[in-house]
This record gives C-alpha cells, structure tokens and sequence, in this order.
C-alpha cells in the first residue's frame, strides 16, 4: 500500500523560496508508484496544500488533509524547510508530539546545531578546531572597540540562527562593523562575529538510512564572489562546486571522519552537511557549520554528491523516507 507522505516546504525565513523549491524537487522526484505525495507550503499565518484550483488548509491539530470529504493522515513528514521552523527544532517537535515519523534530526539536535554559538562551543569540546568568535543577543550593549580587542580582521558578522549567508557581511576594519551588525540584527536577535579563517572551503555530506551511514564525497566550494553568500550558493556562475574535491587523500578521511563523528556526537538524523575552511597556512581543519536541512534542488551540493555515488534524487529521498518509518519502529 502506498504511504502518504507530506513534503513540508517553504517557512519563515528570507529561506522561503529555496525551501519552496527544495520540496518541489522532492515532489518531483518521489516514486508515485510507492508514495502519494503532498507538497505543503508552511507561511506563519497559514500552512496549505494546493489541489488544482483550490488550497486546503492543513489541520494542525493532527496534521491532516481533508480532501474532498475524506481526512488524508501522513505516514511520514518530509522536511524541506531550511532554516525556521523546519531546522530550528520546532516542527521536528511538532512531529514528535504527534507521533509522525519525520525525515529530519529530532527537535533538540535540531535547536542545537541551528543556533551557530551554542553549536561551535558543544563541537569545540570534541577538540574539533572552530574560529575564534564573539556572541550578542539585540539587548546586549555591542561595543566595536571591545570585539576589535578580541578578534582579529577580517571578520564575518552573521545572524547566530539561520542559513544561507542571509545577513551575512565580510568585514575588514573596525569601521564598517556597526552597519553590518545591524544588517545581522535585521534577519535574528542573536549575533556571532566570527574571525574569517583563510583557505579552502570544503563541505561533506553523511546520511543515516535504516542504522547505515554514508559518507558522501566531498565537496569543493569556490566563490567568484568576496565570500560564499547567498546570491553565491544559488547562482551556478558564481561559484564552482568540485565534487569530488581535489585535496590530497590524508585530508579527505579527516573531513569524512570528522563528519561522521560529529554526526552521531550532535545526535542528527536523516541527510545533514558538515561545511570546513582548511587552513593551508597552518594546515589545520575549522568546522564551519552543519545543515540538519541542506539544499535538496537538483543545483544543491548534497544532490550532486549523491549522484557521485550513483544514489539518484529518487532514490536518496526513498533512503529518507524508509529511514524515518525504521527510526520511529526503534
């Protein structure tokens, strides 16, 4: 019997309309002749499925559909929203409540790895290198004179809680860090100023199906622009993406065992993305982040190392699913 499966997508984050593409790529791709799929679109005022000419409201209470007088339940979630409420730990909540299998990490890896401070000082405990950093919450009384003490330029101001480079800002002297503190403060009430650790941007990708791990090839990024940023990361002329990377093979299994570590230290779940700086200078390896929700277009970076290792979007989103139903059996 086919399993209904619902394809969150969308959100409340300048991430709208990459996650609303995300999960179009996952309806697209899902094997119908295994799933009935439905592609829902989550906004703050209102969460809908789109049924031809009509939009039918999600029922919160239970998550369900009713459509044309019958009440259509989900086996599994499929999360495709990046950034809230998808991969910030409160969906995943939502759906432990409810007792829905879901495809993402669990509510508290989720809030962990999403809030960028927090995350940095749980990894750092590991003695995985991260950058020096600084932490600010909107009430707190932000002096540039302190953070030039601390820090050294150039440094990277960013909203601590979300993704895609949104309100992100490269800045080079102490003069220009007040306008991109507040462009920060703009997108989130929590900022992390970062030093900016020069070298070579390399992310892996690891997924978890049914108690297996795989650790995808790893990937290559290099910007055209001063930085990686948003209009950079969906912009295929503005930045190369090498997979697999070139780097010498020592390398290669630090970043995969790395990642495999800290993807079951940090408790994720489903498809995450571990992003690094390799410092050729003191050949040292930084953690940068890690996307409980990455990209999942065809033009996203998990997608193309899925595809070096001869996994099609069908397939790795069906290793997604599966994993979902054996992990809420456990």
């Amino acid at each position: 019997m086919k399993k209904n499966i619902a394809i969150i997508s969308g959100g409340y984050s300048g991430e709208y309309e990459i996650s609303f593409r995300s999960g179009m790529v996952v309806y697209e791709s899902l094997d119908a002749e295994k799933y009935n799929s439905y592609l829902i679109q989550v906004k703050e005022d209102e969460w809908f499925y789109e049924n031809g000419d009509r939009s039918i409201e999600v029922d919160k209470t239970d998550c369900s559909l009713l459509i044309d007088g019958k009440k259509v339940r989900f086996d599994v979630v499929f999360c495709a929203i990046h950034g809230t409420p998808g991969e910030d730990g409160k969906m995943p909540a939502y759906f432990e409540m409810l007792k829905i299998p879901f495809t993402s990490s669990g509510s508290i890896a989720s809030a962990l790895t999403f809030d960028k401070n927090l995350c940095n000082r749980v990894v750092a405990t590991y003695d995985v290198n991260v950058a020096s950093s600084v932490h600010y919450f909107r009430h707190d009384k932000v002096s540039t004179s302190e953070i030039a003490e601390k820090l050294s330029f150039p440094v990277f101001v960013k909203p601590n809680c979300g993704g895609s480079s949104v309100g992100m800002s490269k800045v080079m002297q102490v003069e220009d860090l007040r306008a991109a503190i507040e462009k920060a403060f703009a997108e989130d009430d929590e900022i992390l100023i970062e030093e900016f650790v020069k070298g070579r941007e390399l992310t892996c990708g690891v997924l978890s199906s049914k108690g297996k791990l795989y650790v995808f090839p790893i990937c290559e990024i290099v910007s055209k622009k001063e930085f990686f940023d948003f209009e950079a990361k969906y912009d295929p002329a503005l930045a190369e993406e090498i997979v697999p990377a070139d780097i010498p093979v020592n390398l290669e299994t630090e970043i995969k065992n790395s990642s495999a570590f800290l993807f079951n230290k940090l408790n994720c779940k489903g498809v995450v993305r571990f992003d690094y700086i390799y410092s050729e200078s003191d050949r040292e390896l930084y953690f940068l982040e890690v996307n409980t929700v990455p990209g999942l277009t065809r033009e996203s970076i998990v997608p193309k190392m899925a595809r070096e290792m001869d996994i099609s979007l069908s397939q790795l989103f069906s290793m997604m699913i599966e994993d979902a139903v054996w992990r809420h059996k456990q």
